[in-house]
């Protein structure tokens, strides 16, 4: 499965991209919603896990654009 995950947090964007991949998923990861939206809508994915509160454009409003 591929997976975007949108989080701001180093340290928690890294754990939970470290769950994922060694559940067997790829993982790729957006810093803020600017870059999480860009990558949703020019990629394909089978999910994506999203923070609320990111810089640039909250999680809300990224899922409300999607």
């Amino acid at each position: 499965m591929r997976i975007l995950l949108v989080e701001d947090d180093s340290h928690t964007a890294g754990f939970i991209a470290k769950g994922l991949r060694e559940d067997g998923h790829n993982v790729d990861l957006a810093e803020n919603g600017k870059d999480g939206l860009f990558l949703a809508t020019t990629e394909p994915y089978d999910a994506i896990v999203l923070d609320r509160m990111l810089p640039q454009l909250d999680g809300m409003t990224v899922l409300r654009t999607l």
